[in-house]
């Protein structure tokens, strides 16, 4: 890939949000198609925000906000989720990951309310759909994926340019 010099500030924000566990730094690598996010088995892998700067095809320059799960516990946990919040301020477009298999919770619920409290776009990706009997169709906000197959991740990935291209129009609106 050809390096970009885009400027952090002119890049399509895109943060990714969920339980611990359910596959947002798997995602990240699929949707990347690279292996840049670590990815483990155990619970609290991600312990900051990390900014991933990068091209995200068809979306072009981004930078991708891999966070630490809502779901954190102890007093520890508790300042990763309050750093999690602190990401809303940041970020253009939400990726809310849900386990297929569990569906959504009351922190997933909580996120989604925060989401339209400060008119964040976002998407909810159920993750591990090849587990699910029979896959629903990825209709409006909602896409099922699997990061450990790649299934319906370059549907993700169009949904994700799509509503850029929203949110860029009505940034751009106000100065014509």
């Amino acid at each position: 890939m050809e390096k970009n010099n885009t400027v952090s500030s002119e890049r399509t924000h895109i943060g990714i949000f969920g339980l611990r566990n359910v596959g947002k730094s798997s995602i990240i690598n699929s949707i990347t198609n690279q292996n840049i996010a670590i990815v483990s088995d155990t619970l609290g892998t991600t312990t900051d925000p990390v900014k991933k700067t990068m091209e995200l095809l068809p979306l072009g320059p981004v930078v991708i906000i891999d966070t630490p799960g809502i779901d954190d516990i102890g007093e520890l946990g508790m300042q990763r989720i309050k750093k999690t919040k602190q990401v809303l301020n940041q970020v253009d477009i939400a990726l809310l990951i849900v386990d297929a298999t569990v569906g959504l919770t009351i922190e997933c619920e909580d996120l989604i309310s925060s989401f339209k409290e400060k008119n964040i776009p976002y998407l909810i990706v159920y993750n591990k759909s090849d587990l699910l009997d029979s896959i629903p169709n990825s209709e409006n906000n909602k896409v099922y994926v699997s990061a450990k197959t790649n299934l319906n991740i370059d549907l993700l990935k169009d949904k994700i340019a799509s509503f850029a291209k929203k949110e860029n129009k009505k940034i751009l609106s106000d100065l014509v």
